[in-house]
């Protein structure tokens, strides 16, 4: 990854074959309900923290299957957890504030959850909300577990994403638990609270907060912090090292989100859905990667031949399941 001003350190990733992705999907599919990657990640990744401040080793390491990644931007740190691959590397952002943290996105499984929630609990602070980005299932399958350790914290999405997760959620849960089992969410979380767009303060933290629709999902919430110069992308921008999920079938507005995205000045630092933080060619290269998918999907007559040449477009990308899932998404029999 480039180091530009980031100073981030990058996780090893595994890959995951086509012929357990297509075993799992056949019971589980992501956004529907989740699907396993093979491989375990080792425990215990300690990154390197970008911050003014001598690196600290983080103390609540021991036995965390998940990494942390600690970004300090003079008295407000930003805290990602990244799960490991069984649970899709999913993003948990927690912005610490003076007096409060505000948590993004909910992780797939309990496991991660709940090692996020127990992260939060080192900090000292309480949680005075927790925002969810879009409704596919990888993001909210572990609302459960936070909603549960910190009863105080309401749950906030844009206006139509917690009907999108009433809706479908009870099906995408049935499918997660026939895969995890118990380490699937038993009850759909569904957010109570609506943020709207626009310039926010929340404990002494600046936030500007954006709806965007028909990208990698039909409805996603991103976020700036103007004052610390970072975009909060979450699924709208994916890492250059791995696949990007297509199966909404956006390519176009998708295309015309990114752009809007890279007008932004000044934003070096962009979080991301899956995988650690990148800098802005991560926008270029996500565009590149769109517009080649949207070629291939108008030349490929059925899932197959779209998965084999978008593969072989993008030989050296990891998360290869989440071209099987597009596909399966993009020539799927009408209902």
């Amino acid at each position: 990854m480039p180091s530009g001003n980031s100073g981030f350190q990058r996780l090893s990733q595994a890959a995951l074959s086509r012929s357990r992705f297509l075993r799992l999907a056949a019971g589980a599919l992501l956004p529907i309900v989740g699907w396993r990657l093979s491989g375990a990640a080792a425990a215990n990744h300690e990154l390197a923290q970008k911050t003014d401040a001598p690196a600290t080793k983080d103390a609540a390491a021991a036995g965390r299957l998940g990494s942390i990644l600690v970004s300090q931007f003079g008295p407000v740190k930003i805290h990602s957890y990244l799960s490991p691959t069984d649970g899709l590397q999913v993003n948990t952002q927690m912005i610490e504030g003076p007096n409060a943290v505000v948590i993004f996105d909910g992780q797939l499984l309990l496991t991660y959850a709940d090692e996020v929630a127990s992260y939060v609990q080192t900090l000292g602070k309480p949680v005075n909300r927790i925002i969810l980005s879009h409704a596919h299932t990888d993001h909210w399958g572990g609302l459960q577990i936070l909603t549960e350790r910190f009863p105080d914290a309401r749950v906030f999405a844009l206006d139509g994403i917690a009907d999108q997760v009433r809706a479908r959620g009870p099906a995408r849960l049935d499918g997660l638990r026939r895969t995890y089992r118990d380490k699937a969410a038993t009850k759909v979380t569904v957010p109570t609270e609506t943020i709207t767009e626009g310039l926010q303060r929340i404990d002494g933290v600046t936030y500007d907060f954006k709806r965007f629709v028909d990208a990698e999902s039909d409805l996603q919430l991103a976020a700036l912090l103007p004052e610390q110069k970072v975009l909060m992308a979450f699924d709208l921008v994916f890492s250059p090292n791995q696949h990007a999920f297509t199966g909404a079938n956006h390519f176009d507005h998708w295309m015309i989100v990114l752009e809007s995205l890279k007008a932004l000045q000044g934003y070096d630092t962009i979080t991301i859905g899956h995988d650690t933080p990148v800098d802005r060619s991560a926008i270029d290269s996500t565009m590149t990667y769109v517009k080649r998918a949207k070629e291939i999907r108008a030349a490929s007559a059925d899932a197959k031949s779209y998965s084999e040449k978008l593969k072989a477009a993008f030989p050296d990308l990891q998360q290869a399941g989440f071209v099987d899932l597009s596909a399966s998404y993009l020539y799927a029999a009408p209902h």
